[in-house]
């Protein structure tokens, strides 16, 4: 899932002004003029008077650095809304792009400047021109959470499931970002809740990855699809429930998501939730017929991997329910041995209090009480394999 990490990046790099004084100003040829310099500085720092004497001297408002950014694009990053009005009075072109393929319309949008983007429309800025990587001013808006840029770029006939070059939607990045708002506004214009990013996860998958309870809802009124399996194998129900996002696991399993997929290394949604020790999840994927005793391909269950990592609470939930307490991973360890590993004294206890076997050894020969290294817990062993 390397689409945020992405969008950012390019951002960052054509967008985004980053050390903007020396992308601006510092060429590296003298491919400008000092007097094209110094419209671009006036754009950048909000200078109207320096900006009408620079245009009444016939400095060309449509001029562009080695990186592509022009009068126009430069005043609309950072805001300055009369210098915009001046440019477009004097026909400049609202549709140039810089080195990233990003337009005025792109940075204005980006950066929450709602007067520009409406200047920008009304004088003929294209909606739908997309930058580095397929970004729009609609994606832009959507992760930021700029309702009123939103409903301007939709009035204007934005495309609402334009496409970046790794299928993300404006829709899903909404959905990760839990600009809630946003989500229902794109979803009015019928953005499509069953798009597949390129590594095959959707809307759905992205808003129970970061637990946004309430875009699950609304995605779920529309019909997204559930059982989804991304190219990592795992699906909405999994990435929520390895997250620990209890309220979404809830609305998920009142759908009926399949909650024994399994990942590539054959780990389950209670697998995860065990793992972390998220409670009130594996209660609630147990309530809904989660095999308590599934083995991933190295053989941990959820006991074990529970009893690993302290998750005291988890383990007795899973023997409540029925999990076996003596099964062994693939090398033959126990919950037992691996509580008494890592030093869990208060797991050690309970599974000795419900019977575990301390006299089974694993493939190396060694026994709960040999991996030991607690003294308390030795103890603890020393008496139950007298016994």
């Amino acid at each position: 899932m390397n689409y945020i990490k992405k969008l950012v990046d390019c951002t960052r790099t054509f967008i985004l002004f980053a050390g903007a004084a020396a992308i601006l100003f510092m060429q590296t040829t003298n491919s400008l003029a000092d007097d094209q310099i110094e419209l671009l500085k006036a754009a950048f720092s909000g200078k109207t008077e320096t900006l009408n004497e620079l245009l009444a001297k016939g400095v060309n408002p449509n001029l562009q650095n080695e990186k592509g950014f022009t009068p126009l694009i430069v005043a609309s990053q950072y805001g300055h809304t009369d210098i915009v009005n001046i440019l477009l009075k004097n026909k400049v072109d609202p549709n140039l792009q810089n080195a990233g393929d990003a337009t005025a319309l792109t940075v204005a949008a980006k950066n929450g400047h709602e007067a520009v983007v409406n200047a920008l429309l009304a004088n003929g800025a294209k909606v739908n021109i997309q930058a580095k990587d397929g970004i729009s001013a609609l994606m832009l808006a959507s992760q930021a959470g700029y309702e009123e840029i939103v409903d301007a770029l939709l009035a204007k006939g934005a495309n609402v499931n334009a496409q970046t070059e790794e299928q993300v939607t404006a829709l899903m990045i909404a959905s990760l970002e839990g600009k809630t708002a946003v989500v229902d506004k794109l979803l009015a214009k019928n953005a499509q809740v069953d798009t597949l990013a390129s590594d095959n996860t959707t809307a759905l998958y992205m808003a129970a990855r970061n637990g946004h309870v309430a875009i699950i809802e609304k995605l779920l009124a529309k019909n997204a699809p559930l059982d989804i399996v991304a190219a990592n194998k795992t699906t909405a129900l999994y990435i929520a429930a390895q997250n620990g996002h209890t309220d979404v696991v809830n609305k998920l399993l009142a759908k009926n998501a399949k909650n024994n997929l399994a990942d590539k290394n054959g780990a389950t949604p209670l697998t995860m939730a065990a793992l972390f020790g998220h409670k009130d999840i594996v209660q609630a994927l147990i309530k809904n017929s989660a095999s308590i005793d599934h083995k991933a391909k190295n053989g941990f269950t959820p006991l074990i991997l529970a009893a690993q990592n302290g998750h005291t609470t988890v383990v007795e939930l899973l023997l409540e329910n029925g999990a076996k307490i003596d099964l062994q991973n693939e090398d033959g360890v126990t919950p037992l041995m691996w509580a008494a590993l890592h030093g869990h004294t208060e797991t050690v206890k309970l599974l000795l209090a419900k019977n575990a076997d301390a006299n089974i050894k694993s493939k190396s020969e060694k026994t709960a009480l040999d991996v030991s290294k607690d003294e308390e817990i030795t103890a603890l062993l020393k008496t139950a394999t007298s016994e």
